[in-house]
C-alpha cells in the first residue's frame, strides 16, 4: 500500500469501527444466546415431531422391555418436562391436559400424542418470548434447588436431545427410518 493511500485506508477503518460496534450491541440486545437456544430447540423439536409422525398407531405402545417407557410415553414425557421447565422459567399456563403424573398413561393415541408434543413445544416458545438475555443469570427454583435460568435452559435443551436419541433408537428398533435421514439406514 502506498503512503498516500494509508491515511485514506485508516480513515475508512476508523469510520467502520463504530458501525461494527453498534452491530455487536444490537446482537446482544436481540439475545444471541436465546436466539441460538431457540434455533437448537426448534431443530430437536422438528425431529421429534417428524418421528412422532413416522411411527404407526400400533407402534405407539411398543416398549423395548417391561418397565421402560413406550413410544407414546417418551413423547408425552418430553412434553411434561417442557411444561415443567418452562414453568421454572416463570411461564405458567393452564392447559387441557391430565395431571403430570397421569399424562403418560392417559395420552396414548398417535393423534393425541402428536398434539400434546406440539402443545408442549409451544409452551416453551412462549416462555422464551418472555425472557430477556440480561435475566438469564437470575436465580429460580427448580427441582428443589436454586439455579440460574441458563441452567434451566441447559437442562431443557439436553433433555430434548436425550429423548430425541431415545426416540431414534426406538424407531430403528421397530423398523422406522427417521424421515430426515433420506430413507437410509
Amino acid at each position: 500500500m502506498t503512503r498516500r493511500r494509508l491515511p485514506l485506508f485508516a480513515l475508512i477503518v476508523c469510520m467502520a469501527l463504530p458501525a461494527y460496534a453498534q452491530d455487536d450491541d444490537a446482537e446482544a440486545d436481540n439475545g444471541a444466546y436465546l436466539d441460538a437456544f431457540l434455533r437448537d430447540f426448534e431443530g430437536s423439536s422438528d425431529k421429534l415431531n417428524q418421528l412422532a409422525g413416522a411411527f404407526s398407531e400400533e407402534q405407539y405402545s411398543w416398549r423395548p422391555t417391561d418397565g421402560i417407557r413406550s413410544v407414546s410415553e417418551v413423547f408425552v414425557h418430553v412434553t411434561t418436562a417442557n411444561i415443567l421447565l418452562a414453568s421454572a422459567l416463570g411461564f405458567n399456563h393452564d392447559m387441557d391436559r391430565p395431571p403430570m403424573q397421569e399424562a403418560e398413561q392417559a395420552i396414548t393415541s398417535k393423534e393425541d400424542v402428536i398434539a400434546d408434543l406440539a402443545m408442549g413445544q409451544t409452551h416453551v416458545r412462549e416462555a422464551l418470548k418472555l425472557l430477556k438475555e440480561q435475566d438469564l443469570s437470575g436465580e429460580v427454583s427448580a427441582f428443589g434447588q436454586q439455579m440460574s435460568r441458563y441452567q434451566v435452559l441447559m437442562i431443557l435443551g439436553g433433555h430434548s436431545h436425550e429423548h430425541l436419541g431415545q426416540a431414534i433408537a426406538y424407531a430403528r428398533s421397530t423398523g422406522v427410518t427417521p424421515p430426515w435421514s433420506g430413507g437410509g439406514n
